[in-house]
């Protein structure tokens, strides 16, 4: 079971925040984007498409994320293509939870003297 920084037994998955990272780090993505990103075979972040769509659904109620249509596209094709974007209070969560994921991953992959060095650092600022 993951927890809600998608840790499953010292392996980390992937989560909605992960979209929404990645959205941030765009400015903006398209369906397409995102897509090829976390759902194609080749992709490292594999998802399935409904999984995708649910974390995105997810965000949108969270108000970390917003969906637009894309009007330039639009007036072109007269097809209809969404527009994904982070909002602005979205960014300030979304740095809060970059920061735990990085925090996360380095006890992932640290090594004992790291763990160790770690602990005394902890220590220390328990102290001040």
């Amino acid at each position: 079971m993951a927890n809600r920084l998608g840790m499953v037994h010292g392996l980390t998955t992937h989560d909605k925040y992960d979209i929404a990272l990645f959205i941030n780090e765009k400015e903006k993505a398209r369906w397409s984007d995102l897509q090829k990103e976390f759902v194609d075979k080749d992709s490292e972040r594999h998802i399935s498409r409904q999984t995708l769509s649910k974390f995105l659904k997810d965000l949108r109620e969270d108000g970390i994320v917003t969906k637009t249509v894309d009007a330039k596209f639009l007036a072109l094709t007269h097809i209809i293509r969404p527009i994904y974007k982070v909002t602005k209070n979205g960014k300030k969560r979304l740095q809060k939870i970059a920061d735990r994921k990085e925090i996360y991953t380095f006890l992932e992959t640290a090594t004992p003297a790291e763990i160790a060095k770690l602990q005394e650092e902890i220590a220390q600022l328990k102290k001040n």
